[in-house]
């Protein structure tokens, strides 16, 4: 199946980022470790619309990540491998840690049938749906807002609602009155992807539109990637342990095997501290763009703030992968 011409121009390359392309003379692949497929609430593609984007982006190896799920995993190996392009079974575990921090969890090299990480697709799904009720109440209440959730629900089909909601919400010519808006509008800093931007911005821990979503513990959810198989990456941790030595410490004692440092999420300081830091622990680094398509539209499948040459993050893992 060919991509329409306007489908490619969307996902055109911003010549202000860069790929995890090896230096002029040297020869290797294009890689992205971190993609969503429609079996995530927030993604768009099919295993197949997937591979035809990696296959024009020339990428080598691909790793596809859903939230919660591994069901597209075999399909894309299987469509992947017709072209040439290897895929690593992953999946992005969504997690708490110190039972309030959200923090996401990749597992690379997994079993996709273990038991544990098939149960987390029905929990994650009932989770979903229980919160975000909590959630409607309260921007309504701090921002004086009227919501038909229902409608918003049936409006999301089987996407996460939250996307709906807020794009609605901004949509709305009274939102260019609330001050709290006004980085997430057309236009504004946090524009795109204003749902998401505005959700870590806005309802984290210490925040009043907090809402705690029931979650496997992180630590637990590392183990549980290792009993699978598997190799567990922190997924862009932003901020959540950023120069937090003591915090990150007590995951590598918990056997975090790497941190995703390049990701389209971190300021450029970022992604040196976590670089920095994963090189003085002995941590993998990993390199993901976190591609879902409509949800992220900025976001283009192997682009993740890459600096120099990621060959030696690549090879480092794929040897991690071999042994683990």
């Amino acid at each position: 199946m060919q991509l329409e011409t306007a489908f490619l121009k969307r996902f055109a390359v911003n010549k202000e980022r860069h790929y995890g392309m090896p230096q002029e003379g040297e020869e290797d692949m294009n890689f992205d470790l971190h993609m969503h497929s429609g079996a995530s609430s927030d993604g768009q593609f099919t295993p197949q619309e997937l591979v035809e984007i990696a296959k024009e982006k020339e990428m080598g190896l691909i790793a596809l990540s859903d939230h919660d799920t591994t069901k597209n995993v075999a399909e894309i190996t299987r469509i992947a491998a017709s072209q040439g392009i290897e895929v690593v079974p992953a999946i992005e575990v969504s997690t708490l840690y110190q039972d309030s921090y959200s923090v996401h969890l990749l597992g690379y090299g997994i079993d996709i049938d273990d038991e544990w990480l098939g149960s987390l697709a029905d929990r994650a799904e009932e989770v979903m749906r229980r919160t975000f009720h909590i959630r409607v109440e309260k921007l309504c209440a701090k921002y004086n807002l009227s919501v038909d959730e229902e409608a918003i629900i049936k409006k999301a089909g089987d996407k996460n609602p939250w996307f709906t909601l807020m794009d609605e919400i901004f949509a709305r010519p009274e939102s260019a009155e609330i001050e709290d808006f006004k980085d997430y509008l057309p236009g504004g800093k946090s524009c795109s992807p204003a749902p998401v931007n505005f959700y870590w911005d806005k309802c984290m821990p210490g925040s009043d539109l907090y809402v705690r979503v029931e979650a496997p513990d992180l630590l637990e959810a590392i183990d549980r990637i290792h009993q699978a198989g598997g190799l567990a990456v922190l997924a862009h941790p932003f901020n959540t342990f950023d120069h937090k030595e003591d915090d990150l410490q007590v995951l590598i004692n918990a056997g975090l095997d790497g941190i995703e440092a390049y990701s389209n999420y971190h300021s450029d300081e970022q992604v040196a501290w976590y670089r920095e830091y994963a090189e003085k622990h002995g941590l993998l680094i990993t390199c993901g763009s976190d591609f879902h398509g409509e949800k992220k539209p900025d976001i283009v499948m192997g682009e993740y703030h890459m600096d120099r040459d990621a060959t030696p993050y690549l090879e480092a893992f794929k040897k991690a992968l071999a042994n683990r």
